[in-house]
């Protein structure tokens, strides 16, 4: 987020040069006009928690960001994104290990037993192959059991690959949770000093 200067004119001419007067005006990536109230109106305590503010709902909802070299528009994303790639994996990992289970039990004929994925249901069959999914295993037999090993092989190492996926997530969305309780602290912070100053100056009149 970048903090940068705007020059405006004002309604009033130079008494010497009859030029309009100029006047520098700080804008804020992201923060715009709200309730007829500009960053000129704000003081530096309130604009610091606009900024504050900002990042934390990109932090929360993503933000797109824009290569300054090559002006490619990328998603940057978010908490929210991160949650639900985490939950999406957790049921991806749910399902594998249905199948594995059936597979090491009594074996299994992949393509008439099934499984419910997101609300819908899948034979175990399509669930491994279907690109929908996001798991397409190759060489999927038609029955498997505990002396398929080529395809148990297959399977725990889909199953392994998921895990560690949830695990960098896990990671990524800590961080992203201290950044945005970072700014929610800032935003806090602030607060409390200007309440602060309010209530000596109270004392004092």
């Amino acid at each position: 987020m970048a903090i940068g200067v705007d020059q405006i004119y004002l309604s009033m001419t130079d008494p010497d040069t009859g030029e309009y007067l100029t006047a520098n005006v700080y804008t804020v990536d992201g923060v715009y006009e709200a309730d007829g109230v500009t960053l000129r109106q704000l003081s530096i305590g309130q604009v610091v928690m606009a900024v504050c503010l900002k990042r934390a709902t990109d932090l929360e909802s993503g933000y797109w960001y824009e290569d300054p070299t090559t002006g490619a528009r990328k998603r940057i994303k978010g908490i929210i994104d991160k949650m639900a790639e985490i939950e999406a994996t957790s049921e991806k990992l749910e399902c594998l290990t249905e199948i594995e289970n059936a597979v090491l039990g009594d074996g299994v004929n992949l393509k008439t037993a099934s499984l419910t994925y997101k609300g819908h249901s899948y034979t175990y069959y399509d669930f491994l192959t279907d690109p929908d999914v996001g798991i397409n295993l190759d060489n999927v037999p038609a029955t498997a059991n505990k002396d398929s090993s080529e395809f148990i092989s297959s399977l725990e190492a889909e199953m392994d690959s998921k895990n560690s996926f949830s695990q960098q997530t896990m990671i990524e969305l800590q961080s992203l949770t201290n950044k945005r309780d970072q700014a929610y602290d800032m935003i806090s912070n602030i607060l409390r000093s200007v309440n602060q100053v309010l209530t000596a100056t109270v004392n004092n009149m």
